[in-house]
């Protein structure tokens, strides 16, 4: 089993973005893949609020970052209460928060290399 810190939205209310744990067999990840792209980021890049977007032909799905080098911060809960968290090399992140005002996003001071795969489906969390 793999950990994977997954952005998803709270359970009932305004539906803010959160960080929740789940762990997925490797086996299952690969089978649900839909598209990998491999990225690299300057440092400092930054993206606003926003949702991980349906795919048109797929519908829900779930974005899977793998940190290679460097790293980027991801900044979840209420718009005027955004809480950080930085993820560095070796951490995976699923993003599958498709409702609500959505997360912000940062590069590292070190920039990113990262492998993106795109899962068909949303994750199981608890």
């Amino acid at each position: 089993m793999i950990k994977i810190s997954v952005v998803c939205c709270e359970p009932t209310g305004p539906r803010y973005s959160q960080i929740s744990e789940t762990s997925l067999d490797p086996d299952e990840l690969n089978q649900r893949v839909l598209k990998t792209v491999e990225q690299k980021l300057a440092a400092g890049e930054a993206r606003e609020l926003h949702n991980a977007a349906h795919d048109p032909e797929h519908g829900p799905v779930t974005y899977v970052q793998q940190v290679h080098e460097g790293g980027f911060s991801v900044f979840v809960g209420p718009p005027d209460q955004l809480r950080e968290t930085f993820f560095g090399p070796g951490s995976l992140v699923g993003f599958m928060d498709d409702q609500g005002p959505g997360h912000a996003s940062k590069v590292g001071p070190d920039g990113v290399r990262r492998t993106l795969r795109v899962l068909k489906g949303h994750l199981v969390v608890p």
